[in-house]
């Protein structure tokens, strides 16, 4: 009884295992022209979209974003209506 739970228990181990891998969002590949491309899927869609961006590009919606979520946690906006 006690191989047969432990067999058991190895072949679900391994089959959720062999299914993890790199998702595709987290693929990374950079051009000859110093763009890094990843895949990123579109909300509502299970297919992905190549998106290409500098460096800079990258680091300036990194800042972007931060900003935001400082601006959102301090519960302001610039809203001036």
């Amino acid at each position: 009884m006690y191989i047969n739970r432990h067999a058991v228990l190895m072949i679900a181990l391994t089959a959720i295992t062999a299914c993890s891998g790199t998702p595709e969002s987290e693929r990374i590949a950079q051009n000859d022209d110093g763009k890094i491309c990843r895949y990123e899927k579109v909300t509502g869609s299970h297919i992905g979209t190549r998106i290409c961006r500098t460096p800079e590009q990258i680091e300036k919606e990194k800042q972007d974003a931060q900003e935001a979520l400082r601006t959102l946690q301090r519960g302001r906006t610039n809203n001036t209506n």
